[in-house]
């Protein structure tokens, strides 16, 4: 029997829109709509007012596709090139406003999905090109999954700070943006993890990129940073999963750092000290998910507990008069470990970047960056029965287009050396597209 109320509804549907669009302010309000979409902040603007009436009862939401076309052009382990993204979904309830309960109250969600393929396998072991693309999971992985999910609370903590409580699942690409707030997710700036952080010994004791735990943090009112925070999660990686909670506590990775702020001729700049310490003995050649570890099948009765202790140095060296959004800054990053059980015992970098270098071109940004990663004698021994390892370090330079305030288009080159003492220095060569909806 045909449903004969599919078209009554249909009509009815139809009927309404008609009626509502022709209204004045409805005509008006698509009318605007179609002609400010080069100068608005999203693609999809104010929703005819609705973004802007969630956000005021405290419901805001953001959506973002990031899109990479990159490939190895000379050395490496394979000359490929690939293309492949992700759609990024983020929401946060800010519980005051929409159902009346105490202030600072909040709920985030972060989810992500990722589509095409990456080069990680192509520039080869310990080589980590593309930030963007290694979330939920990197290689051919497909799919759609919370990476993060937390109930936050700030508090009063003094005068110049606020305190922060976060619990839940981590998403822990956006911890370090939120600790190191200029970096950004690898889709702002530089693509390579160990240009954005001072990473390799750090991947070394952490196996996943989003974990069950939570910090606590005081934030710096007047320079809007984090000034202080202690983290503590599993060990057991949930990115695409949601497993136990009590089983991801069976050991914990601790860790916690401070940072020391300053002004130099009235530009901002800081020192910050971070330490790490897993209760999980591991052994350095065990698998990641999201960094190719050489070695596999090679059984290392030897394990121990990691720990890392990291330094870093960030400074304003020049801001443009009436808009210190217009910057160049240097972050200079290094991280010491032990020798057993990370395979990455050493790690220096610099980054240098700049944000509206040009007065004609206030949003674009560029950066240029080095680093080094002294690979431990331990873990070289252990795979040397099958592979002849070396130390690795690369270069990037990148530079961020805002062709609007919604759009950004950002060429990337970089210059990767793997732990494989068989392959040549990759030249890895791309183009991101990043568009917020």
């Amino acid at each position: 029997m045909k449903n004969k109320t599919g078209p009554f509804f249909l009509a009815a549907l139809l009927s309404l829109c008609a009626a509502l669009f022709a209204t004045n302010t409805w005509a008006e309000d698509i009318k605007t709509w179609g002609e400010d979409i080069w100068t608005r902040d999203k693609l999809t603007g104010d929703w005819l007012g609705g973004r802007t009436y969630l956000s005021d009862h405290g419901i805001d939401i953001g959506l973002r596709l990031s899109q990479y076309y990159q490939g190895v052009t000379s050395g490496g382990v394979d000359q490929n090139s690939e293309y492949g993204g992700t759609m990024d979904y983020r929401l946060n309830i800010d519980t005051n406003k929409l159902l009346g309960t105490w202030k600072g109250f909040s709920v985030n969600m972060h989810a992500r999905t990722r589509f095409g393929q990456d080069i990680l396998a192509d520039a080869g072991d310990l080589v980590v090109p593309n930030t963007g693309m290694l979330t939920p999971l990197p290689g051919g992985y497909h799919g759609t999954d919370i990476t993060g999910l937390t109930v936050n609370q700030y508090f009063p903590a003094g005068e110049e700070h606020l305190g922060l409580l976060t619990l839940g699942k981590l998403d822990l690409i956006d911890a370090v943006t939120m600790f190191f707030p200029s970096v950004g997710y690898g889709q702002e700036g530089f693509w390579n993890v160990s240009a954005l952080v001072s990473a390799m010994p750090w991947f070394g004791a952490v196996r996943g990129l989003s974990l069950y735990g939570g910090w606590l943090a005081t934030i710096n009112k007047k320079q809007k940073i984090g000034q202080s925070a202690i983290l503590v999660t599993g060990t057991e990686n949930v990115t695409t999963e949601w497993s136990s909670v009590s089983d991801s506590f069976d050991d914990v990775w601790i860790a916690a750092f401070h940072r020391f702020l300053w002004k130099l001729d009235d530009k901002p700049g800081y020192f910050m000290v971070f330490g790490g310490y897993s209760t999980r003995e591991q052994a350095s050649n065990e698998p990641r998910d999201h960094v190719i570890v050489p070695g596999q099948g090679i059984v290392d009765t030897d394990e121990e507990n990691p720990w890392d202790i990291a330094l870093y140095i960030s400074q304003v060296l020049w801001q443009a008069e009436g808009n210190p959004n217009r910057k160049a800054t240097i972050l200079i990053g290094g991280t010491a470990g032990p020798d057993n059980p990370q395979f990455a015992q050493y790690n220096f970098f610099t980054a240098l970047e700049g944000y509206g270098l040009m007065a004609s071109r206030p949003h674009d940004r560029m950066g240029v960056a080095g680093w080094y990663n002294w690979l431990s004698d331990n873990f070289k021994d252990l795979v040397s029965p099958v592979a002849d390892l070396q130390d690795t370090w690369g270069f990037e330079l990148y530079y961020n287009f805002a062709i609007n305030k919604w759009l950004h288009l950002s060429p990337d080159l970089q210059l990767a050396q793997n732990a494989r003492e068989d392959d040549d220095l990759a030249v890895i060569a791309g183009v991101r597209l990043v568009v917020d909806f």
